[in-house]
């Protein structure tokens, strides 16, 4: 099942405020229930390469700019349906319609679960300065630790980042702590709202076929067949 974590209506102001207090809150690292990244040393670097390779990545985009579809990700990083996307739904996508040139992806970092969300979130808009989002978040997922127990660390973080092919971490590093990335969290969270992206993770696919939203870590063919209608 996906979480829900999106008030529409009513509750959209106290859904605001809350995503404006995680992403300004500092959040100092602590002992870990889940699991420990730096501890076990970080996983998926191997297929999160071999999974992004010869494809173009712009910012918080995978696949070629002028695809005529646009696949929509919104994610939250602690998020373990999420995760369980990137394994079950996103590599037939990737391999797929993105790497033909027929779709892009795009993820969009959403932050309500926890404060570890908010710093996982600005870790990946950091990256997405330097064109390595996507990857980035793969091998996030692929050590992702259990909800709001601590795990997403600085020491953490930066071991994903070192980790990342192609990543300057020294400009990762200044750039995280950017106070304008949260503008860019914001924009996010606008867009979630417009889309009626109600849980995470909500595909929204769209192109000159139409649109439609889809959430869950569903079958690849499910996202596949909506592409091929919004073509």
């Amino acid at each position: 099942m996906s979480r829900k974590g999106w008030l529409i209506g009513g509750a959209v102001v106290v859904v605001i405020a809350v995503v404006v207090a995680l992403i300004v809150v500092s959040v100092s690292g602590g002992d870990s229930s889940g699991k420990d990244p730096s501890a076990s040393g970080v996983t998926g670097v191997a297929d999160a390469i071999a999974l992004t390779k010869g494809i173009p990545q712009s910012g918080f985009t995978i696949g070629k700019p002028g695809a005529p579809v646009t696949v929509r990700e919104f994610i939250d990083p602690q998020c373990p349906v999420c995760k369980a996307a990137t394994t079950k739904t996103l590599p037939a996508v990737i391999n797929g319609p993105v790497k033909a040139g027929t779709a892009k992806l795009i993820i969009e970092p959403l932050t309500f679960i926890g404060p570890d969300s908010s710093d996982a979130a600005l870790a990946i808009a950091a990256a997405a300065r330097q064109d390595r989002a996507f990857i980035f978040s793969e091998i996030l997922y692929a050590n992702q630790g259990e909800e709001n127990s601590g795990w997403v660390t600085d020491e953490v973080l930066t071991s994903f980042a070192q980790a990342t092919p192609g990543l300057d971490v020294a400009v990762w590093e200044t750039d995280r702590k950017d106070n304008a990335l949260g503008d860019a969290l914001f924009a996010v969270a606008d867009r979630a709202q417009a889309a009626g992206a109600t849980s995470t993770p909500t595909f929204i696919v769209q192109g000159p076929g139409g649109t439609e939203v889809i959430t869950g870590a569903v079958e690849p063919d499910v996202v596949l067949d909506a592409i091929k209608a919004a073509s």
